[in-house]
């Protein structure tokens, strides 16, 4: 919800008449939204909501008259776009987000436990599921001496399906993350924190 209800409530408060269109997978996620914002007393107007596939969003957008298009998404979509609509788009692409830490490590304890939760948070939290989402982790040795990668595998193998804090990739199979994940293990030095195997005890579609 964070992002586009971002970009939604922002183009009503200037107000726009935004055309909503989610992503195909998880619309009903956005419709619930829109019903909440009708409860709350929206007039039922102010917002349109499109849900079809991706290929139709581009059709629409290119065979009418549309001021701008906000989009968030991949690199290739948003190249799509920036023809399409003759540079009438504003772009949020996704992130491949690095976080680093260098030599300097605190002395406190609480410290590095603090940077070891934030490290699980920015990577896991929603799921991961945000283009946000701590991609990769380079710390110095330092940081694995003081314990940070032993206490951030226990925040993250704490995780569960269960409490939802931790979830499926509707886009991705699991083979196909299963098999990221040993191409990883075959560079030298490389070591997993936790994980590593397939979800058990849930009815999810494969």
């Amino acid at each position: 919800l964070e992002i586009p209800v971002l970009q939604l409530m922002g183009a009503l408060y200037m107000g726009n008449k935004p055309l909503l269109k989610p992503t195909e997978k998880v619309a009903v996620v956005m419709e619930q939204f829109v019903r909440l914002l009708h409860h709350c007393g929206m007039p039922a107007g102010d917002v349109d909501l499109l849900n079809c596939r991706g290929e139709v969003a581009g059709d629409f957008i290119t065979s009418n008259p549309i001021r701008m298009t906000q989009f968030t998404g991949s690199s290739e979509v948003a190249d799509h776009l920036c023809v399409a609509t003759a540079g009438k788009v504003k772009i949020e692409d996704a992130g491949f987000d690095w976080k680093i830490l260098g030599p300097d490590v605190p002395d406190d304890p609480a410290a590095v436990d603090y940077v070891a939760w934030q490290c699980d948070q920015d990577a896991y939290a929603a799921s991961g599921q945000k283009c946000s989402a701590q991609s990769i982790l380079f710390v110095h040795s330092n940081w694995r001496k003081a314990g940070l990668l032993d206490k951030a595998g226990a925040l993250a193998s704490a995780r569960s399906l269960a409490e939802l804090t931790v979830g499926p990739v509707l886009t991705v199979t699991t083979q196909t993350i299963l098999d990221h994940v040993a191409a990883l293990l075959a560079i030298p030095g490389a070591e997993l924190l936790w994980g590593g195997q397939e979800l058990s005890d849930h009815a999810i579609p494969a």
